[in-house]
């Protein structure tokens, strides 16, 4: 995967990232921050959850300087959504990874992982940090598979009768 985005893990807002050779990030429209949120609350584990279209789509078009929302473009199309939390526990947090469905087991999750780890690695953090629904099984696979661990289990933290596992990757210094 070729890297051409700047060597920071405090990203521009509005700015391109290059993350692979047709797969881009860049500031999320806000006109369509209401059609995706449509679009993941229709899929798990979204819609296992108390997570409506509108409260997704809110949450995509917030803008919040150490919490960035990016649009993942494959071809120029919008693709998947990455959001993150940054500085938080010596390294970044994946608040939402989501690939719209179409673009799914294509690499593109792992592509933005790498995106996410190179970021934190160039800033000097010893982590990344995901939380992921334990009914979620594929989620979980596919975040073993990229290296991380699981660090805790947050019993009913967003329903009763839920629990959620919170994952890490430590990052080589």
């Amino acid at each position: 995967m070729t890297e051409t985005s700047p060597r920071s893990v405090r990203m521009q807002l509005g700015r391109t990232h290059q993350t692979g050779p047709n797969l881009t990030l860049g500031l999320l429209p806000e006109a369509e921050a209401e059609r995706l949120g449509a679009v993941f609350a229709g899929i798990e584990p979204w819609s296992a959850y108390p997570y409506p279209a509108p409260d997704l789509a809110r949450y995509f078009a917030r803008i919040e300087p150490d919490a960035p929302r990016f649009a993942a473009f494959l071809d120029g199309k919008i693709c998947g959504v990455l959001g993150m939390r940054l500085n938080w526990l010596r390294g970044p947090y994946v608040q939402f990874l989501g690939l719209v469905p179409g673009y799914q087991r294509l690499g593109l999750g792992a592509a933005l992982l790498d995106y996410v780890e190179h970021h934190a690695r160039t800033a000097r953090e010893r982590n990344v940090f995901v939380c992921v629904s334990e009914f979620n099984h594929g989620a979980v696979r596919f975040y073993q598979r990229e290296g991380y661990c699981e660090v805790g289990r947050l019993d009913d933290l967003v329903v009763d009768g839920r629990s959620e596992i919170l994952m890490r990757k430590r990052l080589g210094t």
